[in-house]
């Protein structure tokens, strides 16, 4: 028959070990539903994340010496008060908010596009984090474009480093965006950065 003292030994043991598993796998789905879908796309240049509560994108902007906050949003796509909330956010920790609407046309539109082009090839905008609702499609888009244009890299070879998050459907829509984007950069050499490291570095 089994110790007494073994088998309470025994509990507390388990007890404990179950304790820690689940207190670390709460802290995972806090910090992940907090940063959501926040990734590091270029160290020290660009970062990538959904929308943001006011205290994370505070953190971020703090913890990642954050200059310009790109978001890509449509005016009615987020409420008055989380306009208002993102602005004082990134005003309050010292950054300069960037909003430009930005399509999910898989068409590249070079006035639609215009703005996005222009933050890109500011050094002043950076190291930037770049979002829209939910940090897929449209982010996505962007910093394909960003690695076209200013790391020389084909947008096959930047999607194929960027996280869709589970969401195939965007990915399917990420690929036909990237055909034609390397279409659009090959007939339009002269809008490639002739020295990222010394344009944007």
């Amino acid at each position: 028959m089994p110790n007494p003292m073994f088998r309470r030994r025994q509990f507390w043991i388990v007890a404990l070990f179950l304790a820690v598993l689940l207190g670390t796998g709460g802290g995972i789905y806090y910090q992940q539903h907090r940063f959501r879908h926040f990734v590091v796309h270029e160290p020290g240049m660009v970062y990538r994340s959904a929308w943001l509560s006011p205290g994370a994108l505070s953190q971020l902007i703090d913890t990642y010496q954050i200059r310009s906050v790109v978001n890509l949003c449509n005016p009615d796509e987020m409420t008055p008060q989380m306009w208002e909330d993102e602005r004082r956010a990134v005003a309050g920790a010292g950054a300069t908010l960037l909003a430009v609407p930005l399509s999910e046309s898989i068409e590249i539109n070079p006035d639609a596009w215009a703005a996005h082009f222009r933050i890109m090839s500011d050094p002043n905008n950076y190291p930037m984090l770049v979002h829209c609702q939910h940090g897929v499609t449209r982010t996505g888009m962007f910093l394909t474009a960003y690695d076209v244009f200013m790391r020389h890299m084909t947008a096959e070879e930047s999607l194929a480093l960027q996280p869709t998050f589970g969401h195939a459907h965007a990915n399917v829509h990420l690929h036909s965006f990237a055909k034609n984007l390397d279409k659009y950069a090959h007939e339009h050499p002269e809008k490639l950065a002739a020295d990222p490291l010394k344009v944007l570095r």
